[in-house]
């Protein structure tokens, strides 16, 4: 869940720092040979410096190479992750993509993929914890990247008025399609820049991802060189503004993500004992809209405005589970058994855990039941500094918080025949650092048996879950469904109430 919120956050961070230009007057439709951009900006959320990013764009005969690099910490409860984004493309003078290079580090987990263009083709390798995932994926017919989406600001002008699209092709989110950008150049206005008043031509972008948009706004100077970036994401507003090195790359202050999204409510939930569960969910901040919540086998939505949400949330009926003999495989997508970059059944010591964990149980109840087991106890090593590790990572090391528990068993789920996909959503703790009574962000996994989606949480260490948690988004963490699971919890991870409206109890 973490990865997801910080790949969105990193493609913004690059449609802004692609936009910089040099001080010199260039011709930039035909710029000169080697480095002809080098700039630095300060990343800032919630107010507080967290960070810098580092852009520079070179010409080698007809090929243009940007390398954008972005940095910046985040507190989560006790702990600091710091998180570093380092996108290479490599983009005809005309604005075409030839090839890439994405390398996400969250913490200790990092997670590279490369691309190639080859007769229209991209030619996909993902590795993490020295294992390639290789796939094809068609190029998206028009679609630019770093240098092509600059070029294209460039021939459009920044004259107010100005509306143009430009389809963005971001692999980091969406490998099977592209993005679109829709760019409105507004009026000349007067911003404080580097203690002083500047003018400025205010550029509002809103990048359509999936189940929402990302909104922007820019202001530049008349050569398109961006002095600030604005925008809001996952509860942050964030800025990026245009400094020195010297600036960008010191005195870090950076703000608290995990605590401030926990959800209290006003009273205690038995989750042993609690059969069903009514909610009434509501987000305060301004914009902000309930995402449309999923039915699941547990979850069954009801009366839904842009602002509020009524959900029942009922306990699964184990005795019929047990009794179920096959897992109903046959008509469900491909995507939900097939190996991926954070599920990657291919590799031997997920197929080996999985082997010792079931043994030779055929029935996929008690195979699932025995998967979970396996996953509470072998993650030993339970925090929160971890971003999103792989499944591959997660067998070796065996730590993590609910993300790394949710992708093992749903890899070890897959490796056994089992088709499983993740559920991104709020579950409830007694307690959590000090604080009674809360809802967190919380990741946990499904197994389709029968004829129906089961949830299991290894993390919470439950077969049996409780309706102590609200389902936001499910995903078979195919590449496609990245931008989707951000944007599931954009508009709630800050700013929700939960009220729970009645409890039926055993």
């Amino acid at each position: 869940m973490f990865r997801r919120s910080c790949a969105a956050w990193g493609l913004w961070c690059l449609c802004a720092a692609a936009a910089t230009a040099g001080d010199a007057p260039i011709n930039y439709l035909d710029p000169p040979q080697g480095t002809f951009s080098d700039e630095w900006m300060i990343v800032e959320l919630s107010g507080q410096k967290a960070g810098y990013a580092h852009t520079t764009m070179s010409r080698e005969v007809g090929e243009i190479t940007t390398r954008s690099l972005t940095y910046f910490k985040l507190g989560r409860a006790k702990d600091t992750i710091e998180v570093t984004l380092l996108r290479t493309t490599h983009e005809s003078l005309e604005g075409l993509p030839r090839s890439f290079e994405n390398i996400q580090k969250m913490g200790t987990t990092e997670l590279a993929t490369r691309g190639r263009v080859e007769n229209g083709d991209v030619i996909l390798v993902s590795t993490q914890f020295g294992f390639d995932t290789k796939r094809t994926q068609e190029l998206p017919e028009n679609a630019k990247m770093a240098w092509g989406t600059f070029r294209a600001s460039i021939e459009q002008g920044f004259a107010p008025g100005t509306t143009y699209e430009i389809d963005v092709y971001e692999p980091s989110m969406r490998t099977d399609g592209a993005l679109k950008a829709k760019v409105v150049v507004g009026d000349r206005v007067k911003i404080n820049h580097d203690t002083k008043a500047r003018d400025a031509i205010r550029v509002t972008t809103t990048l359509q991802m999936g189940q929402g948009a990302i909104d922007s706004v820019s202001y530049v100077d008349d050569a398109g060189q961006v002095m600030r970036a604005e925008t809001s994401f996952a509860g942050f507003n964030m800025a990026m503004i245009a400094t020195s090195k010297a600036h960008a790359i010191n005195d870090f202050n950076p703000p608290e993500f995990f605590m401030d999204t926990l959800v209290k409510i006003d009273r205690k939930i038995d989750r042993n004992t609690a059969m069903r569960i009514r909610y009434r969910l509501r987000v305060s901040s301004d914009g902000a809209k309930v995402p449309t919540l999923p039915t699941t086998s547990m979850q069954t939505p009801g009366e839904r405005t842009e602002r509020t949400a009524i959900v029942e949330v009922t306990r699964l009926d184990q005795k019929t589970l047990k009794s179920i003999e096959n897992v109903a495989a046959a008509g469900l997508p491909e995507e939900f058994l097939a190996s991926s970059p954070s599920l990657n059944t291919q590799d031997d010591q997920i197929v080996r855990m999985s082997r010792d964990a079931v043994g030779t149980e055929t029935r996929p109840y008690a195979m699932a039941d025995k998967l979970r087991v396996y996953v509470s106890r072998a993650i030993k090593d339970k925090n929160l500094n971890i971003g999103f590790a792989t499944a591959s990572e997660v067998c070796r090391n065996r730590e993590g918080d609910c993300t790394e528990h949710a992708v093992l068993l749903a890899a070890l789920g897959r490796s056994r025949g089992i088709p499983s996909r993740v559920v991104v959503g709020l579950a409830y703790v007694p307690s959590f650092v000090g604080v009674k009574n809360v809802f967190g962000f919380h990741m946990w996994t499904q197994f389709h048996i029968g004829d129906q989606w089961v949830d299991f949480d290894a993390a919470l260490h439950e077969s049996d879950c409780s309706p102590a948690r609200i389902a936001l988004a499910t995903s078979s963490l195919k590449d496609a469904a990245i931008g989707d699971i951000a944007f599931a919890i954009m508009d709630v991870i800050r700013g929700l109430e939960i009220e729970i409206q009645q409890i039926e109890s055993r």
